[in-house]
């Protein structure tokens, strides 16, 4: 206090000047920039997904169609030669086209949809990819995203429907049950996250929110707790033996 009433005194008289200098945002810069590169395949899939929802949002409907894991053909020729009006994902395949079974979980429906999705999978994904690695993260994507999506289209067949929600539903099953098994400081999440998704799922199949992808939904909460089983096992593993060598 008598330090301060020094300094208040000398200030007065002129004899203490203060200097006000200029913040320097270089150093806050490059942390945004070392989060961001950190975690390249996260970013990156963000990316993909933002660049989606512009395909759908502004109607490049030629190029979603590439994208799309099953189609909708009700074209004069189709009925005059009498087709099936649905291309299915096993016509796609046998045309060697295998990136469909993937690129469904990038294609966004308003900015609510990809906003929801981004925030989880940037919140989940850099997470395990700070763990485990861009391999390992990505491995995890593609093994969900692809059996969510076939799941999904047996459920709707005439449906179109896209989004990495599916993908954010496995990712929680991974941190539940990666969780139980071996717990790791970065996988442990508040209770009522699990909660709230739980509901959303109840609700999306009770017909209360509209227009879910409900079986991808599904599917990819299980499959994501499946593939957690492995990791879990094998990261225990070595985490022992890292403690008994130490």
């Amino acid at each position: 206090i008598i330090q301060i009433r020094n300094d208040f005194d000398d200030f007065s008289r002129g004899r203490l000047q203060l200097q006000v200098s200029k913040k320097n945002n270089k150093t806050n810069k490059a942390i945004y920039l070392n989060l961001f590169l950190s975690h390249p395949m996260t970013l990156f899939l963000v990316m993909l997904s933002i660049l989606g929802f512009c395909l759908v949002e502004f109607q490049f409907n030629t190029i979603v169609d590439l994208l799309r894991i099953q189609l909708i053909d009700r074209s004069n020729l189709s009925n005059i030669l009498n087709l099936s009006e649905r291309i299915s994902p096993a016509e796609f395949l046998d045309h060697g086209q295998y990136w469909r079974l993937i690129t469904p979980i990038f294609l966004h429906f308003g900015w609510v949809h990809l906003t929801f999705n981004m925030l989880w999978l940037w919140e989940l994904g850099r997470r395990i990819e700070n763990q485990f690695g861009s391999i390992h993260f990505i491995s995890v994507v593609f093994f969900v995203s692809v059996l969510s999506n076939i799941y999904q289209t047996i459920s709707t067949p005439l449906a179109f429907f896209g989004g990495m929600s599916g993908v954010v539903y496995g990712l929680l099953g991974y941190f539940a049950i990666f969780t139980l098994i071996t717990p790791k400081r970065e996988f442990i999440l508040p209770s009522a996250i699990y909660i709230l998704m739980l509901l959303a799922l109840i609700l999306g199949y009770l017909g209360v929110l509209p227009g879910m992808a409900n079986t991808a939904h599904l599917t990819g909460l299980i499959w994501g707790c499946f593939i957690a089983i492995p990791s879990a096992l094998l990261s225990r593993f070595f985490d022992s033996k890292i403690g008994n060598n130490s």
